[in-house]
């Protein structure tokens, strides 16, 4: 009898420049990703990100993408500000704009041009457009008012106009922590992982669009809202769009007791930046459990995920509660109906 070889399948290849890059300008540390200066970022599949944003918007109630476009650009501000644009001698402009290339190349933001501006290959159109907003203003060292418009599924131009807007500078929303091990991701050519496009982007945006939602009202019943604790608009309505992704999601999550919680956090959340508890403990027979973590950058999203996660594992609506304290913060999830 003859044994048939079996059929793998086709080897992709990996970017090793660019896992090199992530590794010398990345860290990672108790499941956060950690840039040189101690900032944290996430990393987000393309379509993950873009389904995130449809949530996020139906819960908020109100048309957000100048918003975020304007936490992209006053957060990418506050990073650029740092020098990594600014180059000196023979050349300047044509090392700066290479420096430009090069940092979308490395965070997988697609590819940027100057004139005309525009992004080729580009997700979540608001993102990216604030994004090259801000590092088109530190190349000009002038302000613009920016319209983006989107002319295919893989290419965003933008539209500039000079601003006399006296803008204050953009400061740090996000807290500065220790950096870790080199950061190693596997990544395939086209900023891939497991065939799917992804993008690093910095926590920071996240915060902003949150501080943005002041005065809106998230759009969710009652029940809901009594699922989660006394916070702001913006953290509910993050939070919540940050649940149906997960539960909308196909990642595999089994955590059947305390372990299983500590394993499969490190794997599913940690991995992208999200952060991992330092210790995991039962609450009830219910399937109540207690996770403590050193830092979360946005509590937000990541307490949505493991809202999502609880829910996805028990197959019952979920209460979150959570206590912070100077050295961790301590997130509850229990049913939220009495079971009998």
């Amino acid at each position: 009898m003859i044994s048939m070889p079996l059929i793998d399948a086709p080897d992709v290849p990996l970017d090793s420049e660019l896992i090199a890059a992530l590794a010398e300008s990345f860290t990672t540390r108790d499941g956060l990703i950690i840039d040189d200066a101690g900032l944290t970022w996430m990393l987000w599949r393309m379509d993950g990100l873009e389904a995130w944003w449809r949530f996020f918007e139906e819960i908020i109630d109100a048309p957000m993408g100048r918003k975020i476009a304007n936490a992209a650009c006053d957060e990418e501000e506050w990073l650029l500000s740092a020098g990594q644009l600014d180059s000196t001698g023979w050349f300047k402009r044509k090392k700066s704009e290479r420096a430009l290339a090069n940092r979308w190349w490395l965070h997988g933001w697609g590819e940027p041009s100057i004139d005309p501006p525009g992004i080729l290959s580009v997700g979540l159109n608001p993102v990216f457009a604030g994004l090259l907003q801000a590092g088109i203003e530190r190349l000009e060292s002038r302000r613009f008012r920016m319209k983006w418009v989107t002319k295919s599924s893989d290419l965003c131009m933008l539209e500039l106009e000079d601003s006399q807007d006296q803008l204050p500078a953009s400061k740090s929303v996000t807290d500065s922590v220790s950096t870790g091990e080199p950061y190693q991701m596997e990544v395939e050519s086209g900023w891939r992982l497991d065939g799917q496009r992804c993008h690093l982007i910095p926590t920071g945006i996240f915060n902003r669009l949150q501080e943005s939602c002041a005065g809106l009202t998230a759009n969710m019943n009652q029940d809901e809202r009594m699922s989660w604790p006394d916070v702001d608009e913006g953290f509910l309505a993050m939070a919540q769009a940050s649940k149906r992704l997960f539960i909308a999601g196909e990642e595999l999550f089994l955590a059947a007791d305390s372990e299983g919680w500590m394993d499969s956090c490190a794997h599913i959340f940690g991995t992208k930046g999200l952060s991992q508890p330092s210790n995991v403990k039962s609450l009830d027979d219910n399937g109540g459990v207690e996770l403590t973590f050193s830092a979360l950058p946005n509590p937000a999203l990541t307490i949505g995920m493991l809202a999502g996660a609880w829910e996805r594992c028990e197959g019952r609506p979920v209460k979150v509660e959570f206590i912070t304290n100077q050295a961790d913060l301590s997130v509850r999830l229990t049913s939220r109906h009495e079971i009998v």
